[in-house]
């Protein structure tokens, strides 16, 4: 899909984790090598999961905390039951919409989706299956990309080397963040023309469809955020970011762009501006339902735009539980 193909290659610059899919299982790991994995609905379509999602996550390092989580689906109430080719495996309370496992108990259920076939989700009567297929490859792939293969903490590739021998999880990058603006922002009178010219924007607007409001955010040192509205689909608005100082504007850098990119023709996809937390976002799905696509989060450090997470699913295969690929600390 185009919009995967364009943020995977402007992604480049941060070099962000890995993800990849085996069978039905998306799997990831971040930069800083904390992987998460997640069940999809199954390609050949016989397997009704009903809105059921299982996920894992193993944080990195010789401690490795392990978590998996259980959705019954959108009717789920009361307590959910986890079964492996009939064997029950796990029971829990359904406590926002989850089922929450850690521990010996989440090592349990690695071990017996590792060497099932189908796994039952039960609760309130009603009750959901997920495949398995692919799981044991994803698992193997979260202990090879944590260094655990062959040791005592692997999920399936166990082996005789002690937990010291995993890698410790390096450090998470720090982005220096500007400080929270307070002030107001506002647009010169006609620079909006002039941010339409140069972005070519208002050309996919229209009498019968006229082009909305920019949206803008102080950024402070005399810096504005305008994001100017520049075409839309059925559920992407795509925006160009400009930052503004006094009655001159140039466009939005950031640490994602492409090298000598034109960052104007780069545009985010439904892009949002919280003044509260100082962070834009976007969100690009791939499709309505909104099971695949990219986001990212980024603060200004009085310079550009830095991502200080991305989140993506490149599978449009019912699973809403996008995978991290990228991290970083915010300071400022």
């Amino acid at each position: 899909m185009l919009l995967l193909a364009f943020s995977a290659a402007a992604l480049a610059q941060v070099t962000p984790g890995p993800i990849r899919t085996f069978g039905d299982w998306a799997v990831a790991c971040d930069n800083v090598r904390r992987c998460e994995m997640t069940s999809l609905q199954p390609e050949d379509g016989d397997t009704e999961t009903n809105g059921a999602e299982l996920s894992l996550v193993r944080e990195p390092g010789p401690a490795g905390a392990l978590t998996i989580a259980l959705w019954p689906g959108s009717d789920g109430k009361g307590t959910l039951t986890l079964a492996v080719d009939g064997k029950r495996i796990a029971g829990g309370s359904i406590r926002e919409d989850v089922v929450r496992f850690s521990g010996a108990e989440a090592q349990g259920i690695a071990t017996a989706i590792a060497n099932g076939r189908r796994a039952q989700l039960s609760a309130g009567g009603k009750s959901a299956s997920l495949s398995l297929a692919g799981v044991s490859a994803a698992l193997r792939f979260v202990d090879a990309q944590q260094g655990r293969a062959g040791g005592v903490t692997a999920l399936v590739a166990r082996g005789t080397r002690p937990a010291s021998a995993v890698p410790p999880a390096p450090p998470l990058p720090v982005v220096a963040a500007a400080p929270l603006s307070h002030g107001e922002a506002s647009l010169p009178p006609g620079l909006l023309a002039r941010l339409n010219k140069a972005s070519g924007c208002d050309e996919e607007y229209s009498a019968d469809f006229p082009q909305p409001a920019p949206e803008t955010g102080a950024l402070g040192g005399g810096a504005t955020l305008v994001l100017v509205a520049c075409g839309s689909g059925a559920y992407n608005l795509s925006s160009a970011a400009f930052i503004v100082r006094g009655d001159k504007a140039r466009p939005a850098a950031f640490d994602t762009a492409k090298p000598g990119a034109n960052a104007a023709a780069d545009a985010l996809i439904n892009a949002s501006w919280d003044a509260g937390t100082g962070t834009l976002s976007s969100y690009g799905k791939g499709r309505g339902l909104g099971d695949c696509g990219v986001s990212a989060t980024y603060v200004w450090d009085g310079t550009r735009f830095r991502a200080t997470e991305i989140d993506r699913m490149d599978e449009c295969r019912g699973s809403t539980n996008w995978l991290t690929v990228w991290r970083a600390d915010i300071r400022r």
